[in-house]
């Protein structure tokens, strides 16, 4: 599980993901200010998903997990999903970048 950094309270962000051996992923952020919520878009050059609420989930990729090995988790204080800008910048929310065995691990204790 790699942590994602540098994630900050402006509402529209670009980063790309490394860390997989082979795999550069790019991935956008943008916060929706009317309706307090971050939006993802993810493109791995083979694999593209746009217009994916960014919730505290185990692996937010979960339903392609038989397309793609990879996930991306997002953990919150207090349980809640990040609704404010600044949720990512003062680290009450995280993001991590799950790698092939993270995914099988996840699947196996929590979804088994």
């Amino acid at each position: 599980m790699l942590y994602i950094p540098n994630i900050t309270n402006a509402p529209s962000q670009q980063m790309i993901l490394t860390g997989i051996n082979g795999l550069s992923i790019n991935m956008n952020l943008q916060f929706m200010p009317r309706i307090n919520q971050w939006i993802m878009a993810i493109d791995d050059g083979t694999f593209q998903v746009n217009g994916l609420a960014v919730v505290t989930s185990l692996n937010l990729l979960r339903q392609w997990r038989n397309i793609i090995t990879y996930g991306i988790s997002c953990t919150m204080l207090g349980g809640l999903d990040p609704y404010q800008i600044s949720d990512f910048q003062f680290q009450n929310a995280n993001l991590y970048l799950l790698d092939a065995t993270d995914v099988q691990t996840i699947e196996t204790e929590w979804f088994s």
